[in-house]
C-alpha cells in the first residue's frame, strides 16, 4: 500500500494494518527509524493512577503540599505509604 505524506507531515495507516496488529484509536507508538524506514513499534502507557493511588495524592497535596518531577516519581513515593 502506498500513502501520501501530507503538508502537516501526517500518514494515514490502512485500517486493515491497525486491525493485524490490534491497534486502535488512543493507541500509543514509538516512533523510530533505521536511517532507511520509519518503525512504530505499539506502547502501553504505565503511568495512571489507581483510584487507590489517586485518594493517596489527594491526602498527600491536602497534609503537605508535596510535588513531584514525574509520574513515577509519585508512583515510588506512592508504593511506601500505607493505608
Amino acid at each position: 500500500m502506498v500513502r501520501r505524506l501530507t503538508e502537516r507531515n501526517t500518514i494515514t495507516i490502512p485500517k486493515e494494518i491497525l486491525k493485524n496488529i490490534g491497534s486502535k484509536p488512543g493507541d500509543y507508538f514509538e516512533i523510530t527509524d533505521d536511517g532507511h524506514r520509519i518503525i512504530l513499534i505499539p506502547k502501553t502507557v504505565d503511568d495512571r493512577f489507581s483510584e487507590e493511588e489517586w485518594k493517596k495524592l489527594e491526602r498527600i497535596a491536602e497534609e503537605k503540599g508535596k510535588t513531584y518531577k514525574s509520574a513515577a516519581e509519585a508512583k515510588k513515593h506512592l508504593e511506601g505509604l500505607s493505608d
